[in-house]
């Protein structure tokens, strides 16, 4: 569980940053047609972006070992194509040890402003989003999906797909 808290957080890092990077300079919100190589046709954006853990830390609280209201707290990079894109920082915090669940709270720090996630992530899966919960800056009023795929090449990296709404 612990490594999987880890790869979330990576993941979370990653998808902020990629956002950041195609925003336009105009200062318009991130989400109504950003412009990303990755755009669709239904007007909100996609954007593909790599998380790489830099710091993490698990903090055991309570009782001894895994148990409810310990926390994994984690930092990443985010790049694009090799880019600096920004950071991310995500605490997520044990709320059942039946189902390994955790709930986790996100910022992604961009160029021109941060996006906020949060959500439930259970078990061990290699796939698995968070809703977007809001930004600021040229991302005020954020909504959308934040994607989070493992590498299984390297249990620090991830990749960050965030789906922009209209």
């Amino acid at each position: 569980m612990l490594k999987k808290l880890g790869v979330t957080a990576v993941a979370v890092a990653i998808g902020a940053l990629a956002v950041g990077s195609v925003a336009p300079a105009t200062g318009q919100r991130g989400h109504g047609g950003g412009g990303g190589d990755d755009d669709h046709g239904g007007g909100g954006a996609v954007i593909r972006v790599l998380s790489t853990n830099t710091e993490e830390a698990f903090i055991d609280v309570g009782d001894p070992g895994f148990s409810l209201g310990d926390e994994f707290v984690f930092t990443s990079n985010l790049t694009k194509q090799g880019r600096p894109m920004g950071h991310t920082g995500v605490v997520c915090t044990i709320t059942s040890t039946a189902t390994e669940e955790s709930q986790c709270v996100g910022t992604l720090s961009l160029l021109r402003g941060e996006i906020t996630i949060q959500g439930l992530v259970a078990g061990e899966p290699q796939v698995f989003e968070f809703p977007i919960t809001g930004g600021s800056g040229a991302y005020e009023g954020a909504e959308g999906t934040l994607r989070v795929r493992e590498l299984s090449s390297n249990p620090t990296r991830e990749l960050l797909t965030i789906m922009l709404s209209d």
